[in-house]
């Protein structure tokens, strides 16, 4: 009896629900999403509100939740390996095309950081936000890794790629459509660029070429920007020490 008790007074509850309400809420939300077209019913973005507005009005721990989905957790990894899929059953013509690839990564990684450096200076914010903000295009454990080591805060680094991703992911091939960019390898490159794994899985859905395309900038850009991310950001300090920005 004291067990039910605790069990309904405290917030044991969240752990217990987390796996069901988690998996089900994205189930609904991608069949709404298929049937409706719509791509703001992202079935990351919409249950992620739901999930975080339970929590907030019951006053849940979200430790708990994230005990309750630690299988999900588990599972990402494998995940992200079986990204590679379509990258090998596309892989003779990413071979033929590995220069305009690579620059076009190159491209990609130094737009991020820039973004970042001159929205940093221009809303006066704290030098520790470049590096904060320049790695936010790569997967999660690679961009807090460069965060961390150009002195950023991978914290924030963290909270920033997820939303990078699943803002990549409901509006980057709406984006591309209105700017008339159809096709799809340019598709794939630009939203793997951009939204990382979350918009790979959206390149997936659109088809087999945007995801062997998404997976291949997903990985290659995390690879280069853990090279890259120093020398660059050494060029912009350099620039801020010769200009007194």
């Amino acid at each position: 009896m004291d067990y039910i008790t605790s069990f309904f007074t405290g917030h044991q509850w969240m752990y217990y629900v987390a796996l069901p309400l988690s998996v089900g809420l994205f189930f609904l939300v991608r069949a709404i999403q298929m049937k409706t077209r719509w791509s703001i019913l992202n079935p990351l973005l919409i249950p992620v509100i739901i999930i975080v507005s339970l929590i907030l009005l019951t006053g849940a721990d979200p430790k708990e939740y994230q005990d309750g989905t630690s299988v999900i957790t588990w599972l990402l990894e494998p995940c992200i390996v079986a990204l590679a899929i379509p990258l090998y059953l596309k892989f003779k013509l990413i071979k033929s095309q590995a220069v305009p690839i690579l620059i076009c990564c190159t491209v990609s990684i130094l737009i991020s950081f820039v973004i970042a450096y001159v929205s940093c200076h221009l809303m006066g914010v704290n030098q520790n936000m470049i590096p904060t903000l320049g790695a936010r295009s790569i997967t999660t454990p690679l961009a807090m890794d460069v965060s961390d080591r150009l002195g950023g805060i991978s914290s924030i680094t963290a909270c920033i790629v997820c939303g990078v991703g699943i803002l990549g992911a409901v509006i980057g091939f709406p984006l591309m459509k209105l700017f008339h960019v159809r096709n799809p390898k340019a598709q794939g490159l630009a939203i793997g660029a951009c939204a990382h794994a979350v918009g790979t899985s959206a390149a997936n859905e659109q088809g087999e070429t945007q995801g062997a395309y998404s997976s291949l900038s997903l990985i290659v850009c995390g690879v280069m920007t853990t090279f890259l991310a120093t020398p660059i950001f050494m060029l912009l300090n350099f620039l801020d020490t010769l200009f007194n920005w």
